[in-house]
């Protein structure tokens, strides 16, 4: 009888035991019962063992967020308000009402902060445990080189994994066992990362004495600090083909309504402000009226909807202001330098001092090249836009009969009149064409900044300089001026500092203008004769 009951327990054991695993550790239990007694040598042993369930269990603990269900462990992360097994990946729907929590004194807590430095290895955020393995690759030692093996081992996402196998990398850099060391040299030179920086310079120190490791140490952080100029010069060129066309956006129509009619047009810049309002209007009637799935939507309608606001508006001030003004540059520029002041206190008014548009969802991240060198698809979107844009101007100056005439009175107003050219209609619709280009350069905006109702500002200045270098009027002089200022501006604030590159920036074109007064393609308009 005996035997039988023996017998009896021991098939019971077999399938209870896979159902308490963890959860029935000694050492978790003394710490889920706030055992003071044996509290302290179970948490020795829980920073001991360094599992991964451990390391998540001592996270919880550390921020304050270690609930139980009677013998269970249980955390919950932020963002969530769901219980979930701290030595499981999957929730099995506790009751909330059997749910409490541990709560252990500061000196409990501190008892597990040998195991702080792993706590970012099992954030839900991709990029945290990134962080957390890049701090291991300098303050790693060889006794965490186990669990970073254990992690790569669960690791799903490619990014994480790549960075934990840096960090194995920069661990083996201080073994003992040369052929480790020689090994992980060898996968820090194919990498070329910055990261390992620090750990190579390290090593190269620890091993002064033995020239050849040094010496490979060094001309390894030699070709990365190689690849980081490379990078950066990239990432600069990038910037300044993109602030290049922003400028162009803005510019294009400035230099279409100076070439036409002589107008210092100071109020440029708030038909872009009102082109980013335009969208951001857009942005909140398509939250109101429309489904949330039909939201990325809005951008896409805001870029018309921002040349057709700007371009109204425009055609209104050039009715009642702007006709009177033609060929007295000085007027033009004390008038507008009026309007411009009213229309940002009228939309500091309405909308107040900031507001902002949120980036539609297919405009988020950017294409990574190579390591450190990430393409935002919001920058390669203004960039395509601009282009677009450019191609459509090109096409209405030089492929239509609006076009035509409107080249034909920038070149010579009187004789246009006299074949029949309706020139006063001309002057308004130019007007109107410049200022929705400008609408759809705040509608650009957005997407690298807030609204704001000075923001037209910011780049009526450097408009102006695009205008004068590149040649008024002119569209080729206008593309290589805005590109050729736009790059400049950010390879001087490379090498000097932003305000003094600024500086330099307008010392050259100074120069230039000493030289080139009418700007890289003169204008041939009637205002050219004026000299």
């Amino acid at each position: 009888m005996l035997k039988k009951i023996l017998l009896l327990l021991m098939v019971m054991l077999a399938f209870v035991k896979p159902i308490f695993s963890m959860e029935q550790d000694s050492c978790i239990q003394i710490i889920l019962q706030k055992d003071k007694v044996s509290f302290d040598e179970a948490a020795h042993q829980i920073c001991e063992r360094k599992s991964i369930g451990d390391i998540r269990f001592a996270a919880a603990i550390l921020e304050k967020r270690l609930y139980k269900n009677q013998t269970i462990a249980l955390t919950k992360y932020k963002g969530n308000d769901d219980y979930v097994p701290v030595f499981s990946t999957t929730s099995t729907g506790f009751s909330k009402d059997r749910i409490q929590e541990v709560k252990l004194s500061r000196k409990q807590r501190l008892a597990f902060s040998s195991l702080s430095k792993y706590c970012n290895l099992i954030s839900a955020k991709p990029e945290v445990r990134i962080m957390g393995y890049q701090l291991l690759i300098s303050k790693g030692m060889l006794s965490d080189a186990p669990i970073v093996n254990a992690f790569i081992k669960e690791e799903l996402d490619e990014k994480v994994r790549l960075s934990a196998q840096s960090a194995l990398m920069g661990i083996m850099l201080r073994s003992d066992d040369l052929r480790d060391q020689d090994e992980a040299l060898l996968q820090m030179a194919k990498s070329r990362s910055g990261i390992f920086v620090n750990a190579l310079k390290d090593y190269a120190e620890l091993n002064a004495e033995d020239a050849g490791r040094a010496e490979k140490a060094n001309s390894i952080i030699r070709y990365i600090h190689r690849k980081e100029v490379f990078v950066n010069f990239i990432q600069n060129l990038f910037s300044g083909i993109s602030l290049g066309s922003i400028l162009l956006l803005v510019a294009l129509g400035l230099s279409i309504i100076y070439g036409l009619g002589g107008v210092i047009n100071m109020s440029h810049g708030e038909f872009v402000m009102i082109g980013a309002y335009t969208t951001f209007c857009m942005q909140q009637i398509f939250i109101a009226a429309f489904p949330p799935v039909w939201f990325d939507f809005f951008y896409i309608m805001s870029i018309p909807f921002a040349f057709i606001t700007s371009g109204l508006m425009g055609l209104l001030i050039e009715r009642l202001i702007i006709k009177h003004l033609y060929g007295r540059p000085l007027e033009s520029l004390l008038a507008t330098w009026g309007v411009s002041l009213m229309l940002i206190q009228l939309c500091r008014t309405i909308f107040g001092d900031v507001t902002a548009v949120k980036a539609p969802s297919f405009l988020n991240g950017g294409i990574e090249v190579i390591e450190g060198l990430m393409l935002p698809y919001n920058r390669l979107f203004i960039i395509g836009l601009t282009a677009f844009m450019v191609v459509i101007t090109y096409l209405v100056f030089n492929k239509s009969r609006l076009g035509l005439k409107i080249r034909s009175v920038t070149q010579n107003r009187n004789m246009s009149s006299c074949v029949g050219i309706n020139t006063k209609q001309i002057d308004s619709l130019t007007f109107m064409l410049g200022s929705g280009l400008a609408g759809v350069a705040g509608c650009a905006m957005t997407l690298i900044g807030n609204v704001v109702p000075d923001m037209g500002q910011t780049f009526i200045v450097d408009s102006f300089l695009v205008v004068v270098t590149g040649g008024v009027g002119k569209l080729v002089g206008t593309i290589v001026s805005a590109m050729g200022i736009g790059v400049l501006s950010k390879i001087f604030e490379f090498f000097f500092q932003a305000v003094y590159g600024k500086v330099v920036m307008l010392g050259i074109i100074i120069i230039f203008l000493q030289f080139k007064p009418k700007g890289l393609f003169p204008d041939k308009g009637r205002h050219s004769d004026d000299d």
